[in-house]
């Protein structure tokens, strides 16, 4: 520990690390690239293996290129952007079938070829910014209004430019930071917790050109929210719904209740496959709205329904994948956790004149043992967990409903991979997976994987 080595760069890891070998030790690096020699620094050292520190390239690969975001090497954003993007394609199928062989110990799956993004850039509908107050030299206080330093909670840096979301995105933070300075409106220190604004969601309808901003804040009355409101419409006349949050809680989330609408109707629209779908301030909606479609149809084609279906829809958020699969099915039952995303789940039927969706509340676990659903059969099943996976009450009780067909859709290959192997166990054959990459420059995979009764 604390050892200074030369290291040849080999791999990258899920996740995003790079990985080398000291000493026959595998040694997992921040940063650098496959086909790259390094000089890192030791900063932990197991039995198993070394985790590293970049300090120098020695021998640039050659796949590196210029990052495009001037604040690439602080933001905790874009890990991969001086990585080359069919290269980012290539190592993150590769990470798919590394954690199906040492997670779930399946070997000789059909994995496809990646999906890349239609956009590479400004591909995101949601982008986060906090807020953070810091203290000068001379003792005085100002705030920035941005994103996580790399791997810092307490560290926010103030963006000028991020390529994610849209150029409309990054004027809309430069012209908050300038209205909220001028108005004097406390931001929220995220290390005593004392102060008012604590973040800025914005949410673009990419395929309708609607745009929300919902400010998040601590306890307390807004001051100057009337004029906060009418100067950053003044600014931007294309924002469509202002919404007002309140997170009273320490938890460094930008989650609260909706204290009030400050301008427009709440929420706004996006549209999938023909489908329109109402968002709300705090509803979950995929984030790359193009590549989303290419999911969905991808994931609807391996269902492959037929009139008279009937179709579950597990961890079904806001209703999309069931909605947009809702065609050919004599049936579409849906279940969420989350009570605003069913009620959004709800809506978003009647928005699209569809009798045949209906969605529960609760727990995926305990849901699906509801009398209402007990005894229904289901000849496929469409399941979209979080990064965890399936819990394995859950997890059992989808298997014992025997559906022909199970559509796993997952944002994390190492939870899926344990998953699947229950699943392939249990008698179920693991026809293909799919990947899609739905966040280009970074570590994260979404994949679409099929499993089938024998």
């Amino acid at each position: 520990m604390g050892r200074i080595i030369e290291i040849d760069i080999e791999d990258l890891a899920y996740n995003g690390k790079s990985i080398g070998y000291d000493n026959g030790k595998v040694t997992f690096v921040k940063g650098g690239l496959p086909g790259e020699r390094v000089e890192a620094l030791i900063i932990k050292s197991r039995r198993n293996y070394n985790q590293a520190k970049l300090l120098k390239i020695i021998t640039k690969a050659p796949e590196r290129i210029e990052a495009v975001c001037k604040h690439y090497d602080i933001c905790g954003g874009c890990i991969w952007q001086d990585l080359e993007y069919t290269r980012q394609l290539y190592y993150k199928r590769r990470q798919v079938i590394a954690c199906l062989e040492h997670v779930g110990g399946l070997k000789d799956i059909n994995v496809e070829e990646i999906t890349p993004s239609p956009d590479v850039f400004f591909y995101r509908n949601k982008m986060e910014y906090s807020f953070h107050v810091l203290a000068t030299r001379d003792g005085r206080e100002q705030f920035v209004l941005g994103l996580h330093e790399r791997g810092r909670f307490d560290h926010i840096f103030d963006i000028e430019e991020c390529h994610l979301q849209s150029q409309l995105s990054n004027r809309i933070v430069r012209k908050l930071r300038e209205i909220i300075g001028e108005l004097s409106i406390p931001v929220y220190d995220l290390i005593t917790h004392r102060g008012f604004m604590r973040f800025v969601i914005i949410r673009e309808g990419k395929n309708t050109g609607q745009v929300m901003v919902n400010i998040v804040t601590g306890e307390g009355d807004f001051k100057n929210k009337d004029e906060f409101t009418s100067r950053l419409i003044a600014a931007f006349p294309e924002i469509t719904t202002i919404a007002w949050t309140v997170n009273p809680e320490k938890s460094n989330i930008a989650r609260g209740e909706v204290r009030e609408i400050l301008r427009g109707p709440g929420y706004i629209y996006e549209e999938i496959l023909g489908y329109k779908f109402r968002i709300n301030p705090g509803a979950f909606f995929q984030t790359n709205s193009r590549q989303t479609e290419a999911l969905y149809r991808c994931a609807i084609e391996l269902a492959d329904i037929k009139t008279g279906d009937t179709v579950l829809d597990l961890y079904c958020g806001a209703g999309t994948i069931g909605i947009c699969a809702s065609e050919n099915a004599d049936e579409i039952v849906g279940i969420e956790i989350e009570e605003e995303s069913v009620t959004a789940a709800v809506e978003n039927a009647k928005i699209n004149n569809l009798g045949n969706c209906s969605f529960y509340c609760g727990p995926v676990r305990k849901v699906m043992l509801d009398n209402n659903l007990k005894n229904k059969s289901f000849s496929a099943i469409f399941l979209d967990p979080p990064r965890a996976g399936m819990h394995p009450k859950a997890l059992k009780r989808l298997l014992e409903i025997g559906a022909q067909r199970i559509i796993y859709i997952s944002c994390n290959p190492a939870t899926f991979s344990r998953d699947a192997a229950e699943i392939v166990n249990s008698g179920y054959n693991l026809e293909k997976i799919v990947p899609f990459d739905m966040f280009p420059h970074t570590m994260h995979i979404e994949l679409i994987s099929l499993f089938t009764t024998s």
